[in-house]
């Protein structure tokens, strides 16, 4: 979120985009997930971070799609 709760912590909401499984990819997910919690380390001043997952259109094949190294 663009701003800092009144606790000064960061809010951040992830959504998957898509319901096709065909587009979803695990590793360019965690990639970029990873990509952007290196900025907010070294760029942001939070307290502490709030993670909010959406989980409403996962499916079961997008489950499927994870591997034990994944994991």
């Amino acid at each position: 979120m663009p701003q800092l709760t009144p606790d000064f912590d960061r809010v951040i909401i992830n959504v998957l985009q898509s319901n096709d499984v065909t587009k979803y990819d695990v590793l360019k997910n965690t990639k970029l997930a990873l990509m952007v919690s290196e900025i907010r380390i070294s760029e942001d001043y939070c307290h502490s971070d709030v993670l909010i997952y959406d989980m409403a259109n996962y499916t079961l094949p997008h489950v499927a799609k994870f591997t034990l190294t994944d994991l």
